[in-house]
């Protein structure tokens, strides 16, 4: 016990120097780490199946971060920015149980402490994990998916029903912090759930074979439970296997191939600050890596539980190399018709079985070495476990002396984007904000004033993106296209319509690694140039030095009325109502008398989905009444991508409750409602009792089992 005690607390040790920079609350962001304001999450669109912080709004496809997403807010709501709660949410947590969970694991395999210790060094310093930095939820998630593999193999051997339960749960906490890491478990678990029963216990198809398959099934049914709660509105949607992220192409195939993964080299390596995008040598040192695995493959061949985690390895080498040599159209192919496949853009994710192969082959390595080798003096052993260790404690170099850079680089707030902030809370009314070429790490956000990226806005908007289709992309720079965008006709109503009051043209945030105009083909004075000559916006000042503000003084508020419908082609004359946010997905609004028909226009996103119900609302009545909304065909798509509804009175009053005036007009009240919401509610209903009943039931277990440890 000794022992093990002195191998974690050395872990422990070799993770707080490597990450010592995290142990604090300075802001760090790097890539797709963001900083977010305590505004922007107190509120979180996270947490709701619509997404509306950012551009028109859209379905919310990370739903199932709802857990971290609630805690998120929850800190928020006490006053604290991301750089807080990301700390005690995600880094701290992974920094802990990365080594922790990676040890007891391989001790269950490896029977030996000093083999396991070389495993979680190889599992958590190799320069995957080293290198993907803003890609760091994978790496949260791990280690949880590490103690669910470790509990589901104790169940399997013990064939303890609520063993397969508390493996379930830390899948789905795996899961949480990212799902692509929990699809991967589901089948690492359900492949060695087979391997358990049909190799290792060498059952035949028999009653008991399937008694024990039926138990791991436990397991998964635990996780899908937990997660009915996101893929209940996903299937409504028709999201769960085609959306924005899971329709993109394949990425990055130029970087991968079967000697990197055979090596457990990222491309993107360099031994300092990684170089994205830019494929680096494999160092000759790192050949030396497959050469221990698959020695202790060899060594230990007749030891199935190394033996399956050498299949594992091979299957993340073949899986990682993407399009590579040999058999290159079989991951596209996995890519098309494997449900869930599509979640894998880009293959690097697959290193984590690979990683997890050669951490349980290394380890085999040393541990036979250990036992076998009697004759072989100690302190030659120990130099080899010393040498192994140090092919991937080298990895650690730059962290120790500052040079990695990205996530690991403290970073501060310039001052101009705080006074931003200021300005654009200070106003309550609802707006957006649009920043060209691109949104700042540093940009301010909330449900009262969501933002638009240019360059999302460019294909998103169906009239810039119908303007520019017979263009020939090389023809003009990214710069071009968006100033030129901003210049056509009616571009100016595209704003209004989109309730956009402000254009932010952002800094060349060298210090905080953030010069992105690089990328755009032109200088950042030429964006302010080019506004400068548009009519239908203001340059004001607001007091920041190197921000530039624009005011679009025509915009329009987020729900108004039309007499004809709301188009970009002319300015429409619009009149004011009374609207009340509820929440992303429910916004209640009241038309005062009402004679004729009108049209209820909406600047979110269209999406068939947004309903509008006239009268009293309730969320479980969409679930169980039919023509609870009305009927679809008033619900219109306008020109600028997003609702209107036609509302005749006369009509709709007749079917739905209004309030009658004494002239005849009517009051109409109703909401607009995402109704994938409802199926979100539900889900949060089953999940949430799921996940009461599996704590209650782990903790009456537990307790009962220290209650028997303690009277024997």
């Amino acid at each position: 016990m000794k022992k093990t005690f002195k191998y974690i607390l050395s872990l422990a040790i070799i993770a707080l120097l490597t990450y010592s920079r995290w142990f604090s609350f300075n802001i760090f962001t790097n890539g797709d780490w963001l900083f977010i304001f305590s505004n922007s999450l107190a509120k979180s669109s996270y947490i709701y199946s619509w997404f509306s912080l950012a551009d028109l709004g859209s379905v919310n496809i990370i739903l199932w971060r709802f857990i971290f997403s609630l805690s998120e807010s929850f800190i928020a709501n006490l006053g604290y920015s991301l750089n807080v709660s990301e700390k005690i949410l995600f880094f701290w947590p992974t920094i802990i149980f990365a080594n922790l969970f990676g040890y007891l694991l391989f001790k269950k395999i490896l029977k030996s402490n000093i083999a396991s210790f070389i495993a979680t060094i190889v599992f958590n310093y190799n320069t995957y994990y080293l290198v993907i930095g803003s890609g760091f939820l994978i790496y949260a998630a791990t280690p949880w998916l590490l103690l669910s593999l470790l509990i589901f193999m104790k169940a399997l051997e013990a064939e303890k029903k609520y063993l397969f339960v508390f493996s379930g749960l830390t899948l789905f906490v795996a899961g949480s912090y990212d799902f692509r890491i929990a699809y991967m478990g589901v089948l690492l678990l359900f492949a060695y759930s087979l391997y358990q029963i049909f190799f290792i216990e060498k059952l035949k198809p028999s009653v008991k074979a399937l008694k024990n398959l039926f138990r791991s099934f436990i397991t998964f049914l635990i996780f899908g439970l937990l997660n009915v709660y996101w893929i209940l509105p996903m299937l409504k949607l028709g999201s769960l296997t085609s959306n924005i992220i899971l329709g993109r192409g394949l990425f990055g195939s130029q970087f991968l191939n079967v000697l990197y993964a055979i090596t457990l080299f990222h491309p993107f390596w360099t031994g300092t600050k990684s170089a994205w995008f830019t494929i680096e040598p494999i160092a000759v040192y790192f050949w030396l890596i497959p050469i221990f695995a698959f020695l202790g493959l060899w060594l230990n061949r007749q030891n199935k539980y190394v033996l399956f985690f050498g299949i594992i390895a091979l299957v993340g080498i073949f899986l990682t190399k993407q399009e590579a040599d040999p058999f290159p159209g079989i991951y596209p192919w996995l890519y098309t018709h494997l449900i869930g496949f599509n979640a894998f853009r880009e293959a690097s994710k697959f290193y984590f079985l690979i990683a997890l192969g050669y951490a349980v082959l290394v380890g085999g390595f040393i541990s036979y070495i250990f036992e076998n080798f009697k004759n072989v003096r100690i302190y030659f052993k120990y130099a080899l476990v010393i040498f192994i260790a140090g092919l991937f404690l080298w990895n650690i170099k730059p962290f120790l002396t500052g040079e990695i850079g990205g996530i690991f680089v403290p970073r501060i707030i310039p001052s101009d984007y705080l006074i931003v902030k200021n300005f654009v809370l200070k106003d309550k009314e609802y707006y957006r904000t649009f920043w060209i070429p691109s949104m700042s790490t540093w940009s301010i956000y909330t449900t009262d004033h969501p933002l638009i990226n240019m360059t999302l806005a460019l294909s998103e908007y169906s009239y810039w993106s119908n303007s520019f289709r017979s263009t020939s992309a090389s023809t003009y720079t990214p710069a071009e296209l968006m100033t030129m965008a901003l210049k056509l006709k009616n571009s100016g109503n595209v704003l209004d319509i989109s309730s956009v009051k402000y254009v932010f043209v952002p800094t060349r945030d060298i210090a905080n690694d953030e010069d992105f105009f690089v990328f755009y083909g032109k200088s950042r004075q030429y964006y302010i140039d080019q506004l400068n000559k548009l009519v239908y916006l203001k340059k004001i000042n607001i007091g920041t030095k190197d921000v530039v503000v624009y005011e679009n003084k025509n915009y329009k508020p987020h729900i108004y009325t039309t007499v004809e419908k709301e188009t970009i082609s002319r300015n429409v004359g619009y009149k004011t109502i009374n609207y009340e946010f509820i929440n992303p997905t429910e916004y209640t609004f009241s038309v005062k008398n009402a004679s004729s028909p009108f049209y209820l226009n909406f600047s979110e996103g269209y999406n068939p989905q947004w309903n509008l119900r006239v009268g009293s609302f309730s969320w479980i009545e969409v679930l169980v009444k039919g023509n609870y909304f009305i009927d679809d065909k008033y619900h219109l798509q306008n020109d600028a991508n997003l609702n209107s509804y036609y509302i005749n009175p006369n009509t709709i009053c007749k079917i739905q409750s209004c309030k009658i005036n004494k002239d005849g007009s009517y009051d109409i009240s109703g909401t607009l409602y995402f109704k994938p919401q409802s199926y979100a509610y539900l889900g949060l209903v089953i999940s949430g009792g799921v996940l009461i009943s599996v704590l209650c039931f782990l903790l009456v277990v537990f307790s009962k089992i220290l209650y028997e440890r303690k009277i024997k």
